[in-house]
């Protein structure tokens, strides 16, 4: 079975392929059928519960976002802001995940097996780290999932689109592409995809990791906090986590017509109910929307790059809302005064990225996806014989190129330290001397023997300082695949003395010497 999975921050989305259709999965909850499954987890005595199994009970602590804590972690580092649990990124996500599948062959309405393959096509923001990426995939991959391939969200999104908008894919139609507003529960996305030929290409992208509907939940506590006259100080954090998931209920009761907003904190705030005026609360948030707006306006800047005029409003198909956060009133007042008739809302907003996967998993669906890398990926080298530290640009964005397969990059030198010291890292752009700038993504090191009597010592971080003139025979290749998935792997082999060693960034560990 061929699946569409949408791991998400506050909810995780499935849709199926069945012979041509794309239905979404519901499953059983104890407060009867969901169309997600929520992306909480609670500690109790007898280990993790996730879900809807989540306790909403304060004095059980809780997580409420497996994603949020896992985003910007390292695989192997410890997972955040639930101290409780001895557990790694990856760790925890695998057993989400776990849990995910579980209730695919329990307690959903698919016809499965616990037996049967369940392969499925994934996705992360467009603007993702290749840690996350890898993460993603090797946190399915574990769960007993068979990973056909990873897309970038807004792109799935546009997939979707296309599906319900047949006449935008048509020979005679003007429409050249569709810019995806993505806004889930932490995070913001931006992009604009080619819908020519079917083939689905991410043009241009922005992003902001840390901007959703968390935060819009954060000044809902705050005004509730306000309103019951009790200083932030004064909750735990676990009480603080369990008023924001409070708020997320009671600002999902939302529509454009609502002028008050009922916040239920009984058992955790003295009164047992807040008022808070909505006119008060988009106030509020309006700032926080207008920075989303500010990444469209320079994403439409950018299309003219890629032969794109974003002043010929017939080529645009629709600004397209997807995303569970979208529905707050306060982004659909904004964007309906900036885009008016093109903007649209997404059929099933928070279900629009998975439906779109599902697409993209069907062999008969005629959908052709080429993605490129979304963010520029270097390290940092020694220059004027060790003396000067330089970044060099490897892999470079690449939005709009026209990409087949991987991308493949080599570098060859002849090194002057016994031991090679490798300082990945990731950026958002780069300036004009092709330094990187914007959000940085830092790697861990990775340590290469470039002296051939070093080859069997496990204490390689000792010898980095040293300096050795008579290494200048031997030669160095570094050769870097970025992978349809985004995943980067790197063979650094010394050519001269003949060995290797290679690794997959997001294990940052050798896979062995050749």
């Amino acid at each position: 079975m061929r699946l569409g999975i949408d791991f998400g921050t506050t909810r995780t989305v499935v849709a199926a392929v069945h012979r041509g259709r794309y239905p979404v999965v519901s499953f059983e909850s104890p407060d009867g059928f969901s169309d997600y499954l929520p992306g909480m987890a609670s500690l109790h005595p007898g280990g993790i519960r996730f879900g809807a199994e989540a306790s909403r009970d304060p004095s059980v602590p809780i997580l409420r976002s497996v994603k949020a804590a896992i985003t910007g972690v390292a695989p192997d580092e410890p997972v955040r802001g639930w101290p409780a649990v001895d557990m790694s990124a990856l760790q925890l996500t695998t057993e989400y995940l776990r849990f995910v599948r579980q209730m695919l062959v329990e307690r959903s309405n698919l016809e499965v097996s616990p037996l049967d393959p369940l392969e499925v096509m994934v996705a992360v923001p467009a603007n993702a780290s290749t840690r996350q990426r890898y993460l993603t995939i090797e946190a399915f991959q574990r769960a007993g999932f068979q990973v056909l391939g990873l897309l970038n969200e807004p792109t799935a999104a546009a997939i979707e689109y296309a599906k319900n908008s047949l006449g935008v894919l048509s020979r005679r139609s003007p429409k050249r592409y569709v810019v995806v507003y993505d806004m889930g529960g932490g995070t913001f996305d931006t992009a604009a995809v080619s819908l020519v030929d079917r083939r689905f290409e991410l043009l241009a992208s922005e992003g902001i990791a840390r901007l959703g509907g968390n935060d819009f939940d954060a000044l809902i506590a705050d005004l509730t906090l306000e309103a019951a006259g009790v200083a932030r100080p004064e909750l735990s954090d676990n009480a603080w986590a369990h008023l924001l998931e409070r708020c997320r209920l009671a600002k999902e009761t939302l529509t454009p017509a609502s002028r008050k907003l009922f916040v239920d904190v009984a058992d955790l705030l003295p009164c047992g109910s807040v008022v808070i005026e909505a006119a008060r609360l988009y106030d509020i948030a309006t700032p926080l929307v207008e920075q989303t707006i500010e990444l469209m306006d320079r994403l439409f800047g950018e299309l003219v790059h890629h032969g794109v005029d974003p002043g010929n409003s017939r080529e645009l198909g629709a600004v397209y809302l997807v995303g569970g956060s979208v529905q707050f009133p306060a982004v659909t007042r904004l964007l309906k005064q900036r885009f008016k008739r093109k903007l649209l809302l997404a059929p099933q907003p928070h279900a629009a990225t998975a439906v779109g996967l599902a697409i993209a998993a069907d062999a008969d669906a005629g959908v052709y996806v080429r993605e490129a890398p979304t963010r520029h990926f270097g390290v940092w080298r020694e220059a004027e014989a060790g003396r000067e530290k330089i970044f060099d640009p490897i892999i470079q964005k690449r939005l709009g190129a026209s990409l087949e397969g991987s991308v493949i990059a080599q570098r060859t030198y002849r090194p002057v330290h016994s031991v090679g010291r490798l300082r990945f890292v990731e950026c958002g752009g780069l300036d004009d001397a092709a330094q990187p700038t914007g959000d940085l993504t830092p790697w861990g090191n990775v340590l290469f023997p470039y002296d051939p009597a070093l080859l069997d010592c496990s204490e390689l971080e000792r010898h980095c300082p040293e300096r050795n003139e008579g290494l200048a025979s031997e030669e160095i290749v570094e050769t870097y695949e970025y992978g349809v998935t985004g995943v980067i792997r790197v063979h650094i082999e010394n050519r001269t003395s003949g060995y290797s060693r290679s690794y997959v960034l997001g294990e940052c560990v050798g896979e062995g010497v050749a």
